[in-house]
């Protein structure tokens, strides 16, 4: 199945870099995964290193990699503690293999930003350090991700309902970050999953379904209408000039007077009428049950 990621246009440039793709392909557990040769100078490559050492478990040369990271003096100049990936992978290594936390919390402190989304995923960040993973405030999407990552399973019903529904009324990409798209993508599908609901590929195919749907009963209908009332017209335009003085006939002419149909112009006012009960009326048939009235105007 293709994921939900590759089909959005804004993503399928993102992706065409080496550190999102493979960020990527280890939220969605790729087979045969395999990191890039490590390079102490490099930032993604120590991302991806510590990323697979985690997904692995395999504590040993994380710790080592962790020791030797620990001898670097960052300032607020040094363009790698701004790597969102390697900062999130490096919490998740601490937090999983029991690792010394001062340094990656200097780092963290160094990174303090006035603006919003780097402030909140700094705050994040650093509670996820201090092991509150369900803090009101926080970006609840990287809390989870890391709980997938390290197998650090602390659920909170509320925090996950708001996060979802906060995604799913926002239109995507949700964030100026890529890192926050990636895993808010990601924090989507596992909050399906938990939810027991259908996945966000079927999901979207339903959501086309039900539009597709509703605008083919409402044309269906609104052609069946049309049809009959420009029948009815018809019948009483030849009704009217073969009998003129049959008094039906007059009572016809009356009434549709008063709905204020007109054979040459609108007969809008009836029609739309007619065209809305008997939309509802097919929709019926079919089985179909708007969810909520907020819905109604979609159906339109």
């Amino acid at each position: 199945m293709v994921s939900l990621e590759a089909k959005s246009a804004y993503m399928a440039p993102l992706l065409e870099s080496p550190m999102p793709r493979f960020f990527v392909d280890i939220l969605y557990d790729e087979p045969g995964l395999q990191p890039p040769k490590l390079q102490l100078a490099d930032s993604n490559s120590l991302a991806c290193n510590v990323l697979c050492f985690v997904r692995d478990a395999d504590e040993l040369p994380c710790r080592e990699l962790y020791q030797q990271l620990q001898g670097r003096k960052p300032n607020k100049e040094s363009e790698w503690i701004y790597n969102d990936y390697l900062v999130f992978s490096l919490v998740c290594a601490v937090k999983k293999f029991t690792l010394p936390s001062e340094w990656i919390r200097q780092l963290l402190a160094l990174r303090a930003s006035q603006d919003e989304e780097k402030k909140r995923l700094n705050a994040t960040l650093g509670n996820i350090l201090a092991g509150n993973l369900n803090n009101r405030e926080d970006y609840h999407q990287v809390s989870l991700v890391y709980q997938m990552l390290t197998g650090e399973q602390v659920p909170d019903e509320t925090r996950l309902n708001k996060m979802f529904n906060f995604l799913w009324r926002h239109p995507f990409p949700f964030f100026t970050s890529p890192f926050l798209n990636l895993i808010s993508l990601k924090a989507l599908e596992l909050a399906f999953n938990r939810k027991g609901l259908l996945n966000p590929e079927q999901f979207f195919a339903a959501e086309q379904f039900t539009e597709r749907f509703l605008h083919r009963t409402r044309s269906l209908a609104s052609l069946v209408v049309t049809v009959l009332v420009l029948g009815l017209v018809l019948s009483l335009a030849i009704a009217t000039v073969r009998y003129p003085t049959n008094g039906w006939v007059k009572l016809g002419l009356l009434l549709t007077s008063a709905f204020g149909v007109d054979v040459l112009a609108s007969f809008s006012g009836l029609r739309d009428k007619l065209r809305d009960m008997a939309t509802k009326a097919l929709r019926r048939a079919f089985g179909y049950s708007p969810p909520t009235s907020s819905s109604t105007k979609s159906e339109k």
